[in-house]
């Protein structure tokens, strides 16, 4: 925060994480442990389908759209 602990007045619409950067915080989506995380579990579904059933599965999620790691 602020060196001196006074306190710093920001627009009620300003990111606050552009502070937290500046101190140094990265964002867990940001980071590869947390992004190769989510990624194995979306793969999860998929592991046991066939290739029909893969671009079915696929379809499904593009158009309720479902964003995904890649």
């Amino acid at each position: 925060m602020h060196k001196d602990n006074q306190h710093v007045w920001t627009a009620a619409g300003t990111d606050i994480t552009i502070r937290w950067r500046a101190l140094g915080y990265v964002p867990p989506s940001e980071l590869k442990e947390y992004q190769d995380k989510w990624k194995y579990y979306q793969e999860l579904p998929l592991r046991k389908l066939d290739d029909l059933g893969r671009k079915q599965y696929e379809e499904v999620l593009r158009r309720a759209k479902v964003a995904r790691i890649k």
